[in-house]
């Protein structure tokens, strides 16, 4: 009953937790892996007992010896230093008594456990508090005795390990002790998370890591641009003037706008002057006959509003022209960066997310362009007020301007203090606004995908904790803003208050005038106005720079693959040839995809490449395509090696029907003609018509349709139809239909072969990527593409097809069983009984309890029969 039970608990959470399973090698050491399949790092169980595996035969008790001796258990426990408490001791009490072997080792089948409460004993095997977890540990180290004794064909010895009894069997006292030590030192513990409901962790064997996902760790992102740009910790004076010279085509306009900079800023400083004079002449009394600078009262009046309008127009004129400035940057630099990203390689796309490139393309841009010019009118406004007051200020009185002078210093510190830890917030910030602009435009991309998995609720939460890391970022930033203007406000009014005491005792004792000291005042608020002025320049230059360095990134950026440099295509005519090629995508350089693959496209022909799944097929046309070009090897077309070839003049020469067709927003005709935008009406109808488009008459709007965002509003077949109508507008010499026609029906896909067939017999090179029979068929060779990056073999349909040992064979006969039959020989095929299975047989076995019970059960199911019976 114990053991039948713990058999049940133990299998019901082996399935709920994490499957473990050893990692190969010769010490029997074994790896973690979660209910994915996927290894998770090892560590210590916590908090175990340990149970020795006495490997003398012994037989096994009967179901009337395990419950007597189950209360009695305890008087077996050997002494610890740390015995268990009782809580502990009442489970693993349970737990022990019976244990399955190895049933396939020659070992005995059944074995009784003893309980050492003693941890840390040399070559006992792990076992935790749960019984469940006890069972996952005793079956793991079952699993990995086996697989050494199938191994290395070890048999049991005397004295195999020390602290063991004798034992009848034979052992090679090495691999056991290896394996009884492994088990004690390998770290292993389950990684705690719980499978969902229902999930069967023992459904499928669990996937163990292969060569190539080995070198599939080993990645290079060296195309990936940097979350916040070159600089990171500080800004030097060559990115501040690279910022600056970004505004260099429009140095003709800021020069206007700085006149009325000047202009505008003299007007402000002449009012503390001007107020001043008056005052002295107020206190002085008789105010009617005075003149002020040659001027009545009434005509210096008239004068200085004058001076104000044309102050104020000034200002006006220096803020729109600034405005205009900086959107006309702002635009110039959205579209070199759009120009510089849309020449980029394809590796720079593999290794770089849309969203960050968003981002970059926007919210970046506007930073830089308000950093460099409206921000830089305040920056040159307060300079230029400030050295003007300063000026004024000496002038009236230096000893009250060196109280103001001792003042500086700490303000200038603090300004530079806050410049550098704004710039990195901005960076941040930035980074950030990248990530959320990416998983909004991932995310709302595929709304429909997350709908039917019903993810509504984890995508905004998703999106929200984003958002509180920005609110985050920018909580701090107004704290330190706050502190820093806070500061410098209590130094400018105690400043104030200085100059209030040491004024007051200068007018005091004659040395000064009350309208003196009144325009020294209003000088010293400008020039305090200034001092701010300065700093939020430099705050929000530093926030330009952090942008800046972001987008100096992607300017700097060169393509690997430049799609202007080379010779012109005036043809793409002629045969294809594979020599010797070898390819690793950038971002997985120690995956080879390909290995020495080599053929040969005839010119004309209409060839179909065939393959397991990974086997590289759609990489052929990316390679054709020039978007990535070969680690060894070359591809020549007619001869030409391809990467001598103008790339964006290859490209118009070929036509391409991805798998996933893609559509843009905009018209029908729009998408057909993309690519050929001096097309014809009538050219664009005809290769509609050709590629079967006839559903454009149900629309009311025909070829004016909109398709909406990705062609939303169209079917999966009708896109399709009309990325084959777009590839037959533009009259390629070389068709690559990479799965054309797997999302048409059959009616569909015959008128669209049969077309196709018609249209480029004899005249362009057609390279089918298919696994449908029918494209199969229709093709004149086919190209066996194997796991090994190779070509298996080629050949006719008929004659592969003849062949059932061929590879051709094999794989249309993987796929039309569904993948029941395997495509490769595997270890079932030859006879050896995986660990999964060993696992789930001894889980499933029934134990001697309850055979006995099942027998008891029986026999009272018969003495019930015979009463029964008259």
């Amino acid at each position: 009953m114990v053991s039948g039970a713990l058999r049940r608990q133990g299998g019901l959470q082996l399935r709920e937790h994490a499957v473990i399973r050893r990692g190969g090698g010769g010490g029997g050491g074994g790896i973690i892996e979660n209910w994915l399949g996927l290894p998770t790092q090892s560590a210590t169980f916590q908090s175990f007992s340990r149970i020795r595996l006495p490997t003398q035969h012994q037989p096994l008790p009967s179901s009337r010896n395990i419950r007597a001796s189950t209360s009695a258990s305890s008087a077996k426990l050997s002494p610890s230093p740390s015995p268990l408490p009782s809580r502990q001791l009442a489970c693993s009490t349970r737990v022990v008594r019976t244990g399955v072997f190895a049933s396939r080792s020659g070992l005995a089948r059944s074995v009784p456990l003893r309980l050492s409460a003693a941890p840390g004993l040399h070559g006992s095997i792990l076992w935790s508090e749960r019984p469940a977890m006890a069972v996952t540990a005793m079956l793991r180290r079952l699993s990995t005795t086996r697989s050494l004794q199938q191994e290395h064909k070890v048999d049991f010895k005397d004295g195999a390990r020390p602290g063991t009894p004798p034992a009848t069997a034979t052992a090679k006292p090495t691999a056991i002790a290896a394996t009884q030590s492994n088990a004690a030192s390998t770290p292993a513990k389950t990684d705690g998370q719980t499978p969902p409901p229902g999930q069967d962790a023992l459904a499928k064997p669990a996937f163990q890591r292969s060569e190539r996902a080995e070198k599939a760790t080993h990645v290079n992102m060296q195309a990936r641009l940097s979350r916040e740009g070159k600089a990171q910790n500080k800004a030097d004076l060559a990115e501040v003037w690279r910022l600056l010279r970004i505004a260099r085509p429009e140095l003709r306009w800021l020069a206007v706008a700085f006149v009325f900079l000047l202009f505008s800023s003299a007007v402000s400083m002449s009012i503390p002057f001007s107020v001043g004079r008056l005052l002295d002449l107020a206190t002085k009394g008789g105010v009617d006959d005075v003149r002020v600078l040659g001027l009545t009262m009434t005509q210096f009046f008239v004068a200085f509003g004058a001076v104000l309008t044309v102050g104020a127009f000034s200002s006006f004129l220096r803020i729109i022209i600034l405005r205009i400035v900086g959107e006309r940057v702002v635009a110039r630099l959205r579209t070199q960066l759009y120009r510089r990203t849309y020449t980029q390689d394809a590796e720079f796309f593999d290794a770089n997310r849309v969203g960050d490139l968003i981002s970059r393309l926007s919210s970046d841009t506007v930073i830089v362009g308000k950093s460099i010019t409206q921000n830089l009118s305040d920056g040159m406004r307060a300079v230029v007020s400030g050295s003007a007051g300063l000026a004024a200020m000496l002038w009236m009185s230096p000893k009250l301007t060196s109280i103001l002078l001792i003042m500086f210093p700490p303000i200038a510190v603090g300004a530079v203090i806050y410049g550098r830890v704004i710039r990195n917030i901005s960076r941040r910030i930035q980074r950030n606004l990248g990530t959320l602009t990416k998983i909004a435009e991932e995310r709302l991309g595929n709304i429909k995908t997350s709908q039917a998995f019903a993810g509504e609720v984890q995508e905004i939460a998703r999106y929200n904790k984003q958002v509180r890391k920005i609110f985050a970022l920018g909580r701090r930033e107004a704290f330190v803003s706050a502190s820093y203007f806070g500061a410098n406000g209590w130094f400018g009014n105690m400043t104030i208050l200085a100059l209030l005491v040491v004024g007051g005792n200068l007018v005091r004792y004659g040395d000064m005038s009350v309208g003196d000291l009144t325009s020294f005042m209003m000088y010293t608020a400008f020039a305090g106005s200034s001092l701010f002025g300065v700093s939020g320049f430099y705050s929000e230059l530093m926030k330009g720079v952090g942008a800046a360095t972001r987008l100096f990134e992607l300017l700097d950026r060169t393509p690997s693959i430049h799609t202007t440099v080379g010779s012109k295509v005036a043809s793409a005519q002629g045969p294809i040839r594979f020599r010797n090629v070898s390819f690793a995508y950038p971002t997985r350089p120690a995956v080879n995809i390909f290995q020495g693959l080599d053929f040969e496209i005839p010119s004309g022909s209409n060839v179909c490449i065939v393959g397991p799944s990974g086997g590289g097929k759609s990489t052929v046309a990316s390679l054709l395509l020039r978007f990535y070009d070969p680690t060894q090897g070359v591809i020549t077309i007619n001869g030409v090696d391809v990467k001598a070839m103008n790339a964006k003049s290859l490209r118009r020469r070929i036509g391409m029907v991805a798998q996933e067709p893609v559509l843009f927003s905009g018209t029908i005709a729009e998408n057909i003609a993309y690519g050929q935008p001096e097309a014809t009406r009538a050219r664009i109808i005809a290769a509609a018509r050709k590629a079967n488009c006839q559903f454009i008459s149900d629309f009311p709007d025909g070829l004016e349709t909109q398709v909406g965002p990705r062609g939303a509003q169209l079917s999966g077949g009708q896109k399709q139809r009309i990325a084959i109508a777009r590839a037959l507008l533009k009259d390629p010499d070389i068709l690559i239909l990479d799965e054309a026609t797997s999302a048409l029906d059959a009616e569909s896909e015959t008128l669209v072969n049969a077309a196709l067939a018609e249209l480029l017999k004899g005249r362009s090179t057609t390279i089918s990527i298919a696994h449908r029979l029918s494209t199969i068929k229709r093709s004149d060779q086919i190209i066996v593409l194997s796991n090994q990056g190779t070509v298996a073999e080629t050949g006719r349909y008929t004659d592969l097809s003849a062949d059932p040992t061929s590879a051709f064979s094999r794989l249309m006969e993987w796929q039309m069983s569904g993948g029941d039959v395997p495509l490769v020989p595997s270890h079932e095929d030859s006879g050896h009984v995986t660990e999964h299975e060993e696992i789930e047989e001894d889980l499933e076995e029934p134990t001697p309890e309850e055979e006995e019970e099942e027998e008891e059960e029986e026999e009272e199911e018969k003495e019930k029969a015979n009463k029964n019976k008259p």
